[in-house]
């Protein structure tokens, strides 16, 4: 004899144990929601009883959206939607029921009320659907989420009934687990796309570096020799700069730090950090840890390193002061250029003051704006 249960028969908890599966899997990948009423029908359903679909309907303005369905023509849920929704004597009743109640529509009204309503008489006659089982959900606003199954109403449909009081909590759940994966992949998506837009290098790294997001814009300065991902992990090939983004990751946050670093053709590329709480999110098992820092390297189009007697020429600078103008236009800041000229930061300020008054500015804002419109 064949162990797939008798169509109607009241359900077995193996069977309803393998249809709970099936609807959590529907909450991770909603296109597995047709398969999932399928089963549903198939192993609780008495013969003939073979229609069921979830949907959204809403009365003012009225409409329908269906999540999912088996047993419906294409053409069906369009019908529905622009004619009949929120505008027959089923969903008029069902609204206002309590979310998680199974309900039977011949305990709303009589069998020979809804017969004598457009949906039976110029829909569903054709096929002999005067009843239904349904359940609401989920409320949003103005719409509500209810599973119904029609079918003809000489059925016995206390094994379906008991099925989906069982089930229906467990829809419930994962409709609301499914809403919430598709707010946070667009979230993520939204994230992402912002940052493959933006023209710096963002990366999201763990604690000890490891880079857990990077937009498109990383394999420029990987390539350019700034830093370097091998093993998974974000470094840095010049010493100071690796130095200063492992202080970072070993601070207490908040903090963070912005450093200059030379790329293979000698510019100077800018990067700005940050060093953050680590980020966490509860999962079955324990907790997934996330980003700890976020580091944003250059901007896509850094200025190259002016030519010191050009810039000295148009403005009438000294060298050293040529060499700070250019780079500071180039992102550097005072503190970098004295490090690296091996100079005191007092005598940076010193060389500052004359190019800002040589050039008629008074912030270093405004010197990089000058310096970038020098004719090439």
């Amino acid at each position: 004899m064949s162990d797939r249960p008798r169509r109607g028969a009241q359900p077995t908890w193996p069977v309803l144990d393998a249809l709970i599966g099936q609807v959590y899997e529907a909450a991770l990948d909603p296109t597995l929601w047709d398969d999932t009423l399928t089963g549903i029908t198939t192993a609780l359903g008495p013969l003939e009883w073979d229609l069921a679909f979830l949907i959204w309907e809403r009365n003012q303005p009225p409409g329908a959206r269906f999540v999912g369905s088996t047993g419906l023509a294409a053409w069906v849920p369009q019908i529905y939607g622009t004619v009949y929704a929120a505008n027959n004597p089923w969903s008029r009743r069902i609204a206002p029921l309590r979310s998680g109640t199974v309900v039977d529509t011949d305990e709303l009204m009589t069998r020979e009320e809804f017969t004598d309503s457009p949906l039976y008489r110029d829909f569903l006659s054709r096929w002999g659907l005067n009843r239904a089982l349904a359940v609401v959900l989920d409320r949003r606003g103005d719409e509500r989420l209810a599973l119904v199954l029609p079918g003809p109403g000489d059925r016995d449909l206390d094994g379906l009934r008991r099925g989906l009081r069982v089930l229906a909590p467990h829809i419930q759940r994962a409709v609301r687990i499914s809403h919430r994966i598709a707010q946070a992949e667009l979230r993520a998506d939204a994230a992402s796309t912002a940052a493959d837009r933006t023209a710096s290098a963002i990366l999201c790294l763990a604690p000890d570096l490891t880079v857990i997001t990077a937009n498109r814009h990383v394999a420029r300065y990987e390539a350019s020799q700034v830093i370097s991902l091998a093993g998974g992990r974000l470094a840095y090939l010049e010493p100071a700069s690796q130095a200063e983004l492992v202080a970072l990751a070993r601070s207490t946050p908040p903090a963070g730090a912005a450093f200059v670093s030379p790329d293979a053709d000698g510019s100077r590329i800018a990067t700005v950090a940050a060093r953050v709480p680590v980020q966490t999110a509860r999962a079955l098992g324990g907790t997934v840890k996330g980003a700890g820092l976020i580091v944003s390297i250059g901007g896509g189009g850094e200025a190259r390193t002016l030519e010191i007697s050009r810039v000295a020429a148009w403005f009438g600078l000294t060298p050293a002061e040529a060499r700070l103008a250019s780079g500071l236009a180039a992102g550097a800041s005072l503190q970098d250029y004295c490090a690296l000229r091996s100079v005191s930061l007092n005598a940076g300020r010193f060389l500052l003051k004359g190019i800002f008054r040589k050039t008629e500015v008074t912030t270093q804002a405004q010197l990089m704006a000058l310096v970038s419109q020098l004719p090439q």
